[in-house]
């Protein structure tokens, strides 16, 4: 039986280490690993890969745009000023039909970017109860009103090719770059919804969990490295929502044999740097307080995650790198995930594989200078 208890943003890794004293270090190592990797100009690391990741985060940071705080910039709670010669007749909410509404916003969110999209009945369980602002160690609550009842998550890819140069900053730079991208997204399905005459609460990181929501709405599967799994790109996506009131028709939960092949494969908790990853079953037990008890899933270690950040100076993404789901479209691949589905047995031999033929192995991002990605 899983157990609702709603998160509080303040205990996720992110934020920790501005206030708790056990790994406030992280902190400080962060900043000194980067700057010895820029004066050493090491691969991957140098003053061009650290310029590349800050230009790349320059939609999600300008205008006060936050990816771990509500009710900020293009994520703003309220509508936002919309500067055109663009007339609305007074009388709103003249489109009142579900159906017809689900298959108008789906299509919107892929036209303003989106490659996944799907509708899940909002579960408060999922929502933050409180979130942090590190700046002034403020704890607010967060309530949503009972009339948003939908959310549309939303996902967008990330390159395969620079994924495959994790850990680096090119890795950084493709991650922020993606959460612009989505800062932009969830900005205008909002900004189309409100025009309808509805309310949207849009979102990168902050309040609600991302891929409990994926989940819902069917976009993939929880993987064992604690991400969301898409039958499209594996972990190799990031997530975003609009909360509405807007009248949808939600989708439903998948299953395309993750959870099953998780438990055999433990490649991600294998190769992981930091050793984080569990390599036993599932449980509804937390290791810390920064895992939401309850739900039965594959607990992270997000202390040991995070220290290896600190020690290499960015973000990790080994785990999605060498994810066996972690492949480019393809009919052998496609026919891979088909045996995955429906032939179980086939997991094992499959892992075999996926390490035989180096899938997973690591890109020197020297190559992206080189323009050979």
């Amino acid at each position: 039986m899983q157990v609702c208890q709603r998160f509080n943003q303040k205990n996720h890794m992110e934020f920790r280490p501005t206030w708790d004293p056990s790994v406030r270090h992280l902190l400080q190592l962060n900043v000194e690993t980067q700057l010895r990797h820029i004066e050493q100009n090491i691969t991957g690391f140098a003053l061009k890969d650290t310029a590349l990741a800050a230009g790349a985060t320059l939609v999600n940071s300008f205008g006060g745009t936050d990816m771990n705080r509500p009710n900020s910039g293009l994520t703003a709670w309220q509508p936002l000023p919309v500067y055109s010669d663009l007339t609305f007749p007074s009388k709103k909410k003249a489109i009142n039909d579900a159906h017809l509404l689900t298959g108008h916003i789906k299509r919107v969110a892929r036209y303003y970017g989106a490659d996944l999209v799907g509708i899940a009945n909002l579960n408060q369980c999922w929502v933050y109860s409180h979130y942090y602002i590190p700046e002034t160690g403020e704890n607010n609550p967060v309530e949503i009103d009972e009339r948003y009842k939908y959310v549309v998550v939303m996902a967008i890819e990330m390159d395969y090719s620079m994924m495959r140069a994790a850990p680096s900053m090119l890795e950084e730079a493709e991650t922020l770059l993606t959460y612009s991208k989505m800062a932009f997204l969830v900005g205008s399905v909002a900004q189309f919804i409100r025009q309808l005459g509805y309310s949207a609460i849009p979102a990168l990181n902050d309040t609600a969990l991302s891929v409990p929501l994926a989940v819902d709405a069917g976009l993939g599967e929880l993987g064992r490295h604690g991400l969301l799994i898409t039958p499209q790109f594996g972990p190799r996506q990031r997530i975003c929502k609009v909360i509405t009131d807007l009248p949808l028709e939600p989708d439903h939960p998948i299953e395309f044999g993750v959870t099953q092949f998780c438990s055999i494969c433990r490649k991600c908790a294998r190769e992981c740097p930091g050793q984080a990853i569990s390599y036993g079953q599932r449980t509804t037990e937390a290791l810390s307080i920064s895992n939401n008890p309850g739900v039965l899933k594959w607990p992270l270690s997000a202390e040991k995650c995070r220290e290896y950040w600190a020690k290499i100076g960015t973000s990790c993404g080994v785990c999605i790198r060498v994810c066996p789901f972690n492949k480019r479209k393809g009919s052998i691949h496609d026919m891979s995930r088909w045996l995955i589905k429906h032939i179980p047995w086939v997991d094992y031999p499959l892992v075999r594989i996926d390490d035989f033929l180096g899938y997973g192995r690591y890109l020197d991002p020297a190559l992206f200078w080189k323009d050979k990605i």
